[in-house]
């Protein structure tokens, strides 16, 4: 098969997953259980998926790496999951864009292109947020510097195969999010979460291990930015599902400046890479 037909195919399957676990989670995290409970379900949900997935392969082997870099992914999704619980999806969506950004600012380049881009994405920030910075768009900012650390250490392992090693990953990130669960006492909410929600708790966790598996196979032929560029398609949908399913309001607004931000990372990657 054609490397671009596989490459296109990864990148839907990685906008749509990526795109169906952040309406669920932030479905999750609307109910009374709270963003703790939502972010075991969406990520040690994950695990067992992949850990399903892993026994039907017949194939299995630890990889230590993983729990080091699963600790990085650990502070990310949970920033990201109490953004994606606590504020407007259509707000904090796209500011998960800001990971392309910061990968850029470790390697500056592409002259005045990449002085444009930085500008629309600017102007789409502006318009999106104002001069106000929410506490959930910082904890978003927050997610997307540990995301970038996390991706670069993913470049380093991926000749592995992308199913153990997502296995592995997943796995330790679940034991470092049981931590604050154990420490907080919070285990019950998050049986009572997946009785009063198995569909989207099902959701969030089946689609975050495949976004997962499609982003760390799209890592076997792009740049780690590139890729981010890929799933920054994945912010504007559900974003626009913010406007549209949780009635989230300034329908316009939040279009144009989500589209911004979108365009600012895509064009900064062709004046990175397009040469």
């Amino acid at each position: 098969m054609p490397e671009f037909v596989i490459i296109g195919a990864l990148g839907l399957i990685r906008i749509v997953t990526l795109s169906g676990e952040r309406v669920a989670l932030h479905r999750l995290g609307q109910r009374e259980s709270g963003w703790l409970a939502t972010m075991i379900i969406g990520f040690c949900g994950a695990a067992a998926v992949l850990w399903v997935m892993n026994l039907w392969q017949g194939t299995s082997s630890w990889h230590p790496a993983t729990l080091w870099i699963g600790a990085i992914y650990a502070i990310a999704f949970s920033l990201y999951t109490a953004s994606m619980a606590r504020g407007p999806i259509s707000i904090v969506s796209p500011w998960s864009n800001a990971t392309v950004i910061i990968l850029w600012l470790l390697h500056p380049s592409g002259g005045i292109l990449a002085v444009a881009s930085l500008a629309l994405f600017a102007l789409g920030a502006f318009l999106l947020t104002g001069h106000k910075v929410s506490a959930p768009v910082l904890w978003m900012l927050a997610s997307d510097g540990f995301l970038a650390l996390a991706r670069i250490a993913d470049v380093h392992h991926v000749t592995e195969p992308p199913v153990i090693y997502a296995t592995n990953l997943f796995t330790a990130i679940s034991l470092w999010m049981m931590i604050p669960l154990l420490v907080s006492g919070k285990i019950r909410s998050v049986a009572r979460l997946v009785r009063a929600e198995p569909g989207w708790s099902f959701i969030a966790a089946s689609s975050n291990a495949a976004a997962y598996l499609a982003l760390f196979c799209l890592l076997r032929f792009l740049h780690p930015a590139i890729v981010e560029a890929i799933s920054a398609v994945a912010s504007s949908v559900a974003a626009f599902s913010g406007v549209f399913f949780f009635h989230e309001g300034g329908l316009l607004r939040k279009t144009f400046s989500s589209i911004f931000m979108t365009m600012g990372t895509v064009m900064l990657l062709i004046a990175t890479y397009g040469s």
